[in-house]
């Protein structure tokens, strides 16, 4: 299939009209880049329907949750523009940054996978980069339950803290935002569809680099994000599909080490029912 020169905008909805709006409204503001929106929605039941079907993007609703990976994959087969620009609903991208990212896409004519910068809505710069993770580093990551106490940081994670300035090569990022070529992603199947959730991210950067292909982060180009936005209407649920795809991940890697992925099946078990332990508490006495 030969693709238009622009950029295909895929956005997973999963109840989160109330952003999602604003989500949408930020890029149809983009200008000097040629590009289309294509929405795929996970079965929200909130009237997400009822509005897509107001707008010009191209709508895929879905009768069931699907994951976010298999949205993904459902949205990128209707697209019809050369690169893929994956965000989440729950982000907003600033003027001109989709030209940004289609200039850098257009004179990198190699890269693997191109990712801007994070912030949050205050402005406060928001770590996305990280290495590619270790056993351990689950242990002191964002999802896990010493990072919920405020024990540990962002920084023990593996995640990686850039310079504001040129944009460098990274292992992995968050797909709250990452930009591919369509080509290449279909070709290599998209996002693995084992992951529901969570994972398949860093599982996509893995495999591009298996390529020799570059993961690259921009931090010239910033969009913003609301963390956990959209988790947080779901806490047991993405608790639960968190600590399940971390599972997957090291068995589809490191399947041949017997002994230590049934350590991590019994560590993430008990992380798991920490994290729900400190969700439930949570919800109890902030009422």
């Amino acid at each position: 299939m030969e693709y238009l020169n622009g950029i295909s905008c895929i956005i997973v909805g999963y109840r989160s009209l109330d952003y999602l709006e604003e989500c949408i409204e930020s890029i149809r503001r983009q200008k000097g880049v040629a590009f289309e929106i294509v929405v795929v929605d996970n079965d929200s039941r909130d009237g997400t329907d009822y509005y897509l079907n107001k707008l010009d993007t191209k709508n895929i609703l879905l009768d069931e949750n699907r994951g976010f990976g298999t949205a993904v994959n459902l949205g990128a087969k209707k697209a019809e523009y050369k690169h893929l620009f994956i965000l989440n609903p729950d982000t907003i991208v600033p003027p001109d940054s989709l030209k940004k990212l289609f200039r850098f896409a257009e004179l990198k004519a190699d890269y693997g996978l191109i990712a801007p910068a994070l912030e949050y809505p205050d402005g406060r710069p928001q770590i996305s980069a990280r290495k590619l993770p270790r056993r351990r580093d689950f242990l002191l990551s964002r999802g896990s339950p010493l990072y919920r106490l405020g024990i540990t940081g962002e920084k023990e994670g593996g995640y990686i803290v850039p310079d504001a300035g040129d944009s460098i090569e990274i292992p992995a990022v968050s797909a709250t935002a990452i930009l591919i070529k369509t080509e290449l992603f279909n070709e290599m199947g998209g996002f693995d569809e084992r992951f529901f959730m969570y994972m398949e991210d860093i599982d996509l950067c893995r495999r591009i680099r298996d390529r020799g292909l570059p993961v690259i982060l921009v931090p010239g180009v910033r969009i913003k994000h609301s963390w956990r936005k959209s988790s947080s209407k779901k806490p047991f649920f993405s608790a639960y599909h968190h600590h399940l795809s971390v599972l997957k991940y090291f068995s589809k890697y490191d399947k041949n080490r017997i002994v230590m992925n049934f350590l991590m099946v019994i560590v993430v078990a008990a992380g798991f029912i920490f994290s729900v332990v400190l969700i439930f508490g949570k919800k109890v006495f902030c009422r």
